[in-house]
């Protein structure tokens, strides 16, 4: 038989109903391997790579940087080079504002193989019960096929109310273009997936946030000694604490389907990075099982896939509850925004150094939880937090040594204690009073 393989667009998450095909990394025609690559798609988290199952000549039936839906024929790989068939791509205008690729094959004479059918053709062709023997002779039909056989593409008022309001929507929200006063680049997949996924919640307007701030001094004295790789971060202890309040607070581990809640079976928790690969958020699995080092580890480990670009897609789908910490980004407290299939997010801010403190801030979604019941775990969580404070933090003091006679201030002798300075390099310093004054 000449086909070999038929390379369709995967399920890769629920909540990617189509792809987009970022690398094509061969011609159609070309002889390729079992093994090789033959296509990369992009998600709203990662890239996924398809291998050719077998060895044969590979045809296209896709373009770099267009989306397509799931189960769509994208690929087929046949055994003969003259299996392959030519491809046009033609430009259909649907409306003003929007303009689609169409993916046709161009038959050589007639087609006496297999005919293969897109996803949306089939789905067209039996819901209208129309008889697939009208397209033998094709090796590949689309819906826009079906459509001219069903005469539905040529009156062009076969069009949904839902696809009208979205038309509709889009119009509304194009803000005018006057390229003699800017400049226009076209958004990355992954930001109009992001985009997307942020706004399914906010926009409802059905969000709140609330804030609480926790007392920083001496909490690091405890945290320190049992953190290898993130010294002063609080990120692996909140990650801890907040898992194991989730399994109480089960509304903030859950999503709102539209007409009902969906409560998660597991605490996944996920944190977001953004070090210039773009915005990931990088799944802790069962967090409530782990001890702090453990999910130190985890940190760690997905922090080195995420700059080597290994990430995997389990290692970014099924969270159920996110953290966003900008504590190293110096903002004093902000806003998070839920994602997609969450009831809630927790901001993390920088620590005050003056203040000995820190500010944490919860959004959530009114259609699942309510306000008393998120600043409750708020204030269940400032108080775990807090309780890592050591309870002989001013000792801590007594170890502050002179930056001249390196003199700690539990040795000096003379009940009246040090002086802040700033050192000839420019250093914040500690300096003796026998120092100070010149003995």
């Amino acid at each position: 038989m000449p086909l070999l393989q038929q390379i369709k667009v995967p399920l890769i998450s629920v909540n990617d109903t189509s792809l987009t095909v970022v690398d094509i990394p061969f011609s159609t025609g070309d002889k390729i391997k079992k093994g090789d690559i033959i296509l990369e798609f992009e998600t709203s988290k990662t890239t996924y790579d398809v291998r050719a199952e077998e060895d044969g000549y590979i045809q296209y039936l896709c373009e770099n940087g267009n989306d397509y839906d799931v189960n769509d024929i994208v690929a087929i790989i046949y055994s003969e080079a003259n299996e392959i068939k030519k491809i046009v791509v033609e430009k259909k205008v649907e409306n003003k504002s929007a303009v689609k690729d169409h993916v046709k094959i161009e038959s050589i004479g007639t087609w006496e193989g297999d005919t293969f059918f897109s996803a949306s053709a089939n789905v067209l062709i039996d819901s209208s019960g129309t008889d697939r023997n009208k397209f033998k002779g094709r090796d590949f039909v689309s819906k826009e096929d079906v459509e001219e056989i069903l005469g539905l593409k040529k009156s062009g008022n076969k069009v949904s109310a839902k696809t009208k309001t979205i038309n509709q929507d889009n119009r509304k929200k194009t803000l005018p273009i006057d390229t003699t006063k800017v400049i226009v680049e076209k958004l990355t997949s992954n930001k109009r997936r992001e985009i997307e996924y942020l706004s399914e919640v906010q926009s409802t307007g059905l969000t709140s946030t609330i804030n609480t701030f926790i007392e920083t001094d001496g909490i690091f004295v405890h945290i320190n000694r049992s953190q290898k790789f993130l010294k002063d971060s609080l990120l692996p202890v909140i990650i801890y604490e907040t898992s194991r309040l989730l399994g109480k607070y089960k509304e903030l581990n859950a999503y709102f389907t539209g007409d009902s809640i969906a409560y998660y079976n597991s605490i996944n928790v996920g944190f977001a990075v953004d070090m210039d690969k773009g915005l990931k958020v990088l799944k802790i699995a069962n967090a409530e099982q782990k001890a702090i080092g453990v999910i130190e580890e985890d940190i760690m480990l997905l922090s080195g896939k995420y700059l080597d670009e290994t990430l995997q897609i389990d290692d970014l789908t099924d969270i159920s509850f996110t953290i966003t910490d900008l504590s190293a980004e110096g903002v004093s407290f902000f806003h998070p925004l839920v994602n997609m299939m969450n009831s809630a997010i927790l901001g993390v801010s920088s620590i005050d150094n003056k203040l000995q403190r820190c500010i944490l801030s919860i959004t959530f979604d009114h259609r699942v939880t309510e306000g008393k019941l998120a600043a409750q775990f708020l204030k269940d969580l400032k108080e775990r937090l807090e309780s890592y404070r050591s309870v002989h933090y001013p000792d801590i003091n007594q170890n502050i040594s002179c930056f001249k006679c390196f003199k700690t201030l539990k040795e000096d002798l003379s009940d009246v204690g040090f002086t802040k300075c700033i050192t000839p390099k420019g250093e914040e310093a500690y300096i003796c009073q026998s120092c100070l004054k010149g003995f």
